[in-house]
């Protein structure tokens, strides 16, 4: 009886064994475990996916205690049809500005040509200027930009050229921003707007 039960319990001994081995197998023949093995997918995922889901970068004017700015953004614009400019943020050639104006250009229609007042220690106009990327890439837009009804600055910008300006308007009262549409006018569909991104005034401390 004694002996029936020894070679019972060896033939047990014996089947866990063997359960055991197969299981080892099986485990190093999977590799590494499910959730190591996620890991590296992932990774290749998010890193092909990161050119076209890459946020725009943001770009934000340095401040300085000696050189405080104001954004045009925030003042109110005076001059024909003012109401219809837009200040929020821009687009441009692929960057975010946050604190701009935007507004469509003159094609034969009316439009907005807004003025803003200038303190008296008002020492540079700054702005990054230039089209929205809609619209096609051989649009263009004159700018002109005038203080006290005379023009300071003359140049042309598009969705794939846009300018940055640093002017002086030291002794200028009035800053008036006007743009000119290459394209088609606004009833034949082609209304051009230009972006004033992060468009501000230097002021001296």
């Amino acid at each position: 009886m004694q002996r029936g039960r020894t070679l019972f319990w060896t033939i047990i001994g014996s089947v866990v064994a063997v359960v055991a081995v197969a299981i080892a197998l099986i485990l190093v023949n999977s590799g590494t475990p499910p959730k190591a093995a996620s890991s590296p997918v992932s990774s290749i995922s998010a890193s092909a996916g990161s050119p076209s889901g890459k946020p725009a970068p943001v770009v934000i004017p340095k401040t300085s205690s000696t050189s405080p700015f104001s954004y045009l953004a925030d003042l109110t614009p005076s001059g024909n049809l003012a109401e219809l400019v837009n200040p929020g943020p821009v687009k441009i050639d692929g960057s975010i500005y946050p604190k701009s104006i935007l507004f469509y250009c003159n094609v034969g229609d009316p439009t907005a040509f807004p003025a803003y007042k200038l303190e008296h220690n008002a020492r540079r106009f700054q702005a990054t200027i230039g089209l929205e990327a809609k619209f096609p890439p051989h649009f263009e837009a004159g700018v002109i930009l005038v203080g006290d009804e005379h023009a300071l600055r003359t140049f042309t910008v598009s969705a794939l050229r846009p300018k940055t300006v640093d002017i002086n308007v030291t002794g200028v009262h009035t800053l008036q921003l006007e743009c000119f549409g290459s394209g088609q006018s606004s009833t034949a569909g082609w209304a051009i707007s230009v972006a004033w991104g992060n468009a501000r005034v230097v002021e001296r401390h």
